[in-house]
C-alpha cells in the first residue's frame, strides 16, 4: 500500500493556518501568542512548575520567567514556591485571569467553527479519531498522549 507522503505537510499547514487565524483574533483583544498560550497552558496545568511549563511550550525556561513576570505583574498568574523542593517555582492562575481565558475560549470557538465548516460531525469525529492515533503512533512519552 502506498501511503500519502504530502499528510504531514497538509496536517502542518492546517495548523498553521487555524494558528494565524486563532492568533490575529487574540491580537485584537491585546493577547499575544507568547502571553495566551501561557494563560492557555496553566488554565490545563494549574501548578505546573515553571521548567515543566517551558517544556510544554517548548521555550527558553529564561524566556517564560519573563513573560510570567509580566503576567504576574498584571496580576493574572501567580509563582509560589514548591513545598517540595525549595529551588522550583509552581505557577498558578489567578482570578483575575478568568476574563481573559473566556474570551480566548470564545476565539477559539470562532476559529474552530471557520477551520471545520461544511463538515458533518462523523467527518470531524473521524478526523479526530485519526489525529488521536497518530499522536500515539509518534508519542515518544506515555504522558505526552493529552495534547502537550
Amino acid at each position: 500500500m502506498t501511503r500519502d507522503t504530502t499528510v504531514g505537510l497538509s496536517v502542518h499547514d492546517v495548523a498553521r493556518m487555524i494558528r494565524r487565524d486563532f492568533d490575529r483574533r487574540a491580537r485584537e483583544e491585546g493577547l499575544t501568542r507568547a502571553r495566551w498560550q501561557v494563560l492557555w497552558h496553566l488554565a490545563r496545568h494549574q501548578g505546573v512548575h515553571q521548567a515543566a511549563l517551558a517544556e510544554i511550550l517548548d521555550v527558553a525556561p529564561i524566556s517564560l520567567t519573563r513573560q510570567l513576570e509580566r503576567l504576574e505583574q498584571e496580576g493574572l498568574v501567580e509563582r509560589r514556591p514548591d513545598p517540595s523542593d525549595r529551588r522550583r517555582r509552581r505557577v498558578y492562575l489567578t482570578e483575575a485571569a478568568t476574563p481573559a481565558l473566556e474570551r480566548l475560549r470564545e476565539l477559539a470557538a470562532l476559529t474552530r467553527e471557520r477551520a471545520l465548516g461544511g463538515l458533518s460531525n462523523e467527518q470531524i469525529e473521524t478526523f479526530k479519531e485519526v489525529l488521536e492515533t497518530m499522536r500515539g503512533n509518534l508519542c515518544d512519552r506515555p504522558d505526552q498522549g493529552d495534547g502537550q
